[in-house]
């Protein structure tokens, strides 16, 4: 806009706004309109010079930084249009290095970000139990906490899960986050595994599968199910429905495949999770007895123990006194060997 059109809009505003003013001195329903269409011509001219005075950040979106001026011009002639001055050219003379500083300064200083890799190594190689111990004291240093709560991504999930939801009441916010990270990774991951196993077997089922290939993907899906209960990742009513869905995948895959030792053994342990104390001895009763004596008889064992039965329990547990077994499990047999025994 050239300075001659600049003088031009201010005449035009200025003689509008005189003549509105006149009118509105006036009686009688025209006058008043008369007042207000001058009075709104007026407006418009300043709007237009009074926005194109404007910084170009504060003319976008054009017609609504347009509007915004007119609508101010005309429900506040004067006042409104040098307020809108005023406050824009302050906005812009406040300095922004200001703000930005403010941000950086209270921005929190994450512990994690200093942890050196190196020492995480120094940690790994630490017992189970000490690397619990030290995630769960509060007051060991901070980064020391972290990385044995970063160690606890390569242990067992059944181990590591029951340490880190007692972390996710932890005073320290960032061992909070971190513990319910990695165990919110866990259960993703296996979500997603079971999802993955689910879409392979109804794509079997819809082609008509059957044997052996049926029976493996069924057996994938019940499996999955049963580690959201082992992982304690399922809870409550969540528990039981896993169960019934590990039971419903477990005979499907035992229809295909009847006499699998691997579905025995897993329909087993679904009976004993159950509580299902008859399908329990029943799948016993099924289980190959040329097979491992040291994958049966624990549950053998365990069942008697439910009937109350303590005489079959020691001679259950006895067949496993001569074979090599797990160390948790070599100490249960031998608390109940005979007394003659142990001497």
């Amino acid at each position: 806009m050239d300075l001659l059109q600049f003088y031009k809009l201010i005449a035009l505003s200025l003689s509008m706004e005189s003549a509105a003013l006149w009118l509105l001195g006036s009686h009688g329903d025209a006058a008043f309109l008369g007042f207000w269409l001058l009075h709104a011509g007026a407006s418009a001219a300043a709007s237009w010079l009074v926005w194109r005075t404007l910084p170009a950040s504060l003319r976008r979106p054009r017609m609504l930084s347009l509007l915004l001026v007119f609508v101010l011009a005309l429900l506040f002639p004067l006042v409104g249009v040098v307020g809108l001055l005023l406050a824009s050219r302050l906005a812009m003379l406040r300095p922004r290095r200001v703000r930005n500083e403010d941000a950086v300064r209270e921005a929190p200083q994450l512990e994690i970000y200093g942890i050196d890799p190196q020492l995480d190594k120094a940690i790994d190689v630490l017992p189970v139990g000490q690397i619990a111990r030290i995630a769960a004291n509060g007051k060991a240093p901070t980064q020391q906490r972290i990385r044995a709560v970063l160690a606890m991504r390569d242990m067992p999930a059944r181990l590591a899960l029951p340490l880190l939801r007692s972390l996710l009441g932890d005073g320290d916010e960032e061992i909070r986050l971190l513990a319910y990270g990695i165990a919110s990774n866990w259960e993703q991951r296996l979500t997603a595994d079971l999802q993955e196993a689910q879409r392979d077997l109804d794509a079997l089922q819809a082609r008509g599968a059957s044997g052996t290939t049926l029976a493996h993907a069924a057996r994938r899906v019940a499996e999955l199910q049963m580690e959201f209960i082992y992982q304690g990742l399922a809870q409550g009513d969540l528990r039981k429905f896993a169960l019934d869905q590990a039971w419903y995948y477990t005979n499907l895959a035992l229809k295909a495949q009847p006499d699998d030792p691997t579905l025995l053994m897993l329909r087993l342990r679904l009976s004993m999770a159950r509580d299902d104390l008859e399908n329990a001895q029943n799948t016993l009763l099924l289980l190959d007895e040329n097979s491992n004596p040291s994958v049966w008889v624990p549950y053998a064992a365990e069942l008697a123990w439910k009937h109350r039965n303590y005489t079959a329990v020691s001679a259950i547990l006895g067949q496993l006194r001569n074979i090599q077994v797990a160390p948790r499990l070599r100490s249960i047999v031998r608390l109940w060997s005979p007394l003659e025994e142990k001497a």
